[in-house]
C-alpha cells in the first residue's frame, strides 16, 4: 500500500475518533485538547492550538493546545487585528499556510510562538452553523514545512466538523446554565408553589416551593390529581376542570383562590395555570405557579373586619352623643349641662378606644371602674374593688361604663367621695343561670351623712341604670338609699352583642 493511501486511511480514521469521542463527551475543554492531538498525530505535527475569539473581538485566547509550555492553554491571548494570519484568515473563510516564517513578508507572529521556535504553520478558520466566527485550528512545526494540499485539505474538513460539535457543546452548555438556574430559583423560591402535571393533569414535578407551602412531599402527591389541592367547595364546583379548559383555550388561566393543605389548613395563593405545548401544538401538561399571600390575605381580611368595626362605631357613637344630648337635663345651666355631656363623652372616648384596638375586643371590667373612680378625683383608702377578671363584651361595655360614670359622678358630687369619711365598694361576681352566665355588680356607698327626707331626683343616670340596662341588656339595675348612702344593684347573661343604639332604632327606643 502506498504511503500516500496509507496516510489518507490513517487522517479517515483520525476524523473517525473524533467523531465518537464528540458523540461520547459533553466535555468541550477535553474535545478540543483531543482534537489537537488528533490532528498533531494524524500531520505528525509538533504543535496545535485552537483559538477562541474573545466577547471583545479583538482577542483570540488559547483555548486548548499539544505540546505548548505551561501558562499558554488557558492564558495566552492573540491579537486578532489586521497584520495577523489568524485575523486574515477568518476574513477570507479559508485556511492560510505560512511554509517558512524566516523567509514570510505578510504576517508576522506572536511572541510567545517564536520563544517556543514555530517555524512553520498553518490557520484554518472555525465556523458555527449560520456562519458565526469561533476562532482558528492552527497547526506548527519546528522546522520549515510544506503543508501538502491533502494535509490543508484534511484540516478543513476538521475543522468543518469542530463548528457544529462545538455549537452543540455550547447549547448544551447554555442548556445546562438555564437548568440551573431554573433549578436555583425554583428550591429558593419558598413564597411560590410550583407544580407540573400531565394532559390529565396528574402531578408529575412538585418543588421544593409547594412542599413549603402546601405540606405534602413530592413522593406523596406524584401521579394524583392536582384536584388535591383544591378545596372541597371548589372540587364540588367542578374549579380544577374549568381551570384547566380556561387554560386549554386561552393558553393561561387565573388561580387565585383559598387551596388545602397536607394537615387540613388553608392557604391563599395568588397565581396561574400554563398549559404547556410541545413543538408540535399537542399537549405536554400544565405548569401551576403561584404565590403565597395566605398572610397579606388575611390581613385584608383582618382591615375590613375592622374598617367594617370602625364604620360600626362610628354610628353608634354619634347616635349615642344624640341621644345624651336629647336626654340631657334640661333644668340644669348651661355650665352644668356642658360639664356633665363632655364627662359622659370622655367615658364613652376611654372605652372606645380600648374596643377599637382590633374586631371583637372588649374591656377589662376593674381597669374601666378604676379608670371611671379616678377620673373623679378618687383617693387612696376611698375606693374597694374585689371580684374575678372579667372581660366585657363591646355591648355590655359601653353601656356599663356609662353607669359607672354615672355612679362615680354622682358619689363625687353628692355621694361618698364628696365626704372625707366616705367610701365606695365595688364587688362583681358570675353566676350560672340556666344555660346562661350572669353577671353581678354591686356598688355601695358608706359614710355619708344624708339630710333627713332628702328629695330623690330621677335623672339621666338613674334612668339608664334602671332603664337601659334591661331594655339593652335584658339584665336589671336598681338603685337604693340605705342608712350609709347609694346602693346599686347590676345583673345581666354576659354574651357577646355588637355596640348599642343599632342603626335605624327610632328616638323613642334611645337613651
Amino acid at each position: 500500500m502506498s504511503s500516500d493511501r496509507q496516510e489518507l486511511i490513517a487522517r479517515q480514521n483520525a476524523l473517525a475518533d473524533f467523531g465518537e469521542l464528540a458523540l461520547r463527551s459533553d466535555d468541550l475543554q477535553a474535545i478540543l485538547t483531543e482534537a489537537c492531538r488528533i490532528v498533531v498525530e494524524a500531520l505528525g505535527a509538533d504543535l496545535a492550538k485552537i483559538l477562541e475569539i474573545q466577547s471583545d473581538q479583538r482577542t483570540a485566547l488559547v483555548r486548548a493546545g499539544i505540546g505548548w509550555r505551561d501558562g499558554i492553554v488557558g492564558r495566552q491571548c492573540v491579537l486578532m487585528s489586521e497584520e495577523t494570519s489568524e485575523a486574515f484568515a477568518l476574513r477570507q473563510g479559508k485556511p492560510i499556510v505560512m511554509q517558512n516564517l524566516a523567509t514570510e513578508q505578510r504576517f508576522g507572529i506572536p511572541h510567545f510562538m517564536e520563544k517556543h521556535g514555530v517555524q512553520a504553520l498553518v490557520n484554518v478558520p472555525i465556523f458555527l452553523p449560520g456562519g458565526k466566527p469561533y476562532g482558528i485550528l492552527e497547526v506548527d512545526a519546528f522546522q520549515p514545512r510544506e503543508f501538502a494540499d491533502a494535509e490543508v485539505s484534511f484540516l478543513r474538513t476538521y475543522a468543518a466538523v469542530l463548528g457544529p460539535v462545538i455549537d452543540r457543546l455550547h447549547k448544551i452548555a447554555d442548556l445546562e446554565r438555564s437548568d440551573e438556574r431554573f433549578r436555583t430559583v425554583v428550591e429558593n423560591a419558598q413564597d411560590f408553589a410550583i407544580i407540573l402535571s400531565d394532559p390529565e393533569d396528574r402531578i408529575t414535578a412538585w418543588f421544593p416551593g409547594a412542599e413549603e407551602i402546601l405540606g405534602w412531599r413530592e413522593d406523596e402527591v406524584l401521579g394524583k390529581r392536582i384536584d388535591t389541592i383544591f378545596t372541597p367547595q371548589d372540587q364540588e364546583s367542578e374549579m380544577p376542570a374549568r381551570e384547566r379548559e380556561n387554560a386549554l383555550e386561552r393558553g393561561r388561566a387565573s388561580d387565585v383562590r383559598w387551596h388545602v393543605t397536607k394537615s387540613g389548613g388553608r392557604v391563599f395563593l395568588d397565581g396561574q395555570t400554563i398549559a404547556l405545548r410541545n413543538a408540535d401544538g399537542s399537549l405536554q401538561g400544565f405548569l401551576k405557579i403561584a404565590q403565597n399571600l395566605t398572610e397579606r390575605k388575611r390581613n385584608e381580611e383582618r382591615q375590613a373586619v375592622l374598617l367594617a368595626e370602625l364604620q360600626h362605631r362610628v354610628r353608634n357613637v354619634l347616635a349615642l352623643v344624640g341621644a345624651l344630648l336629647n336626654r340631657g337635663d334640661l333644668s340644669l345651666d348651661t355650665v352644668e349641662f356642658r360639664d356633665r355631656l363632655a364627662g359622659r363623652i370622655r367615658a364613652m372616648s376611654r372605652t372606645q378606644t380600648l374596643l377599637t384596638r382590633g374586631a371583637g375586643q372588649g374591656v377589662d371590667l376593674e381597669g374601666m371602674i378604676r379608670e371611671e373612680l379616678q377620673a373623679q378625683g378618687a383617693r387612696d383608702g376611698q375606693v374597694a374593688l374585689s371580684g374575678p377578671t372579667i372581660t366585657l363584651p363591646p355591648k355590655a361595655a359601653e353601656v356599663l361604663t356609662l353607669a359607672v360614670h354615672e355612679l362615680a359622678t354622682n358619689a363625687s358630687k353628692h355621694g361618698a367621695l364628696s365626704q372625707a369619711q366616705g367610701r365606695v365598694e365595688v364587688q362583681w361576681r358570675l353566676q350560672g343561670k340556666g344555660d346562661e352566665t350572669w353577671f353581678h355588680l354591686d356598688w355601695v356607698e358608706q359614710g355619708v351623712q344624708l339630710e333627713p327626707d332628702q328629695p330623690r331626683r330621677k335623672g339621666f343616670g338613674t334612668e339608664l341604670i334602671t332603664g337601659r340596662v334591661p331594655y339593652e341588656l335584658g339584665g336589671k339595675g336598681e338603685m337604693t338609699i340605705e342608712l350609709g348612702g347609694l346602693a346599686c344593684h347590676i345583673a345581666f347573661p354576659l354574651k357577646s352583642g355588637e355596640s348599642i343604639l343599632q342603626a335605624g332604632l327610632s328616638p323613642s327606643q334611645r337613651i
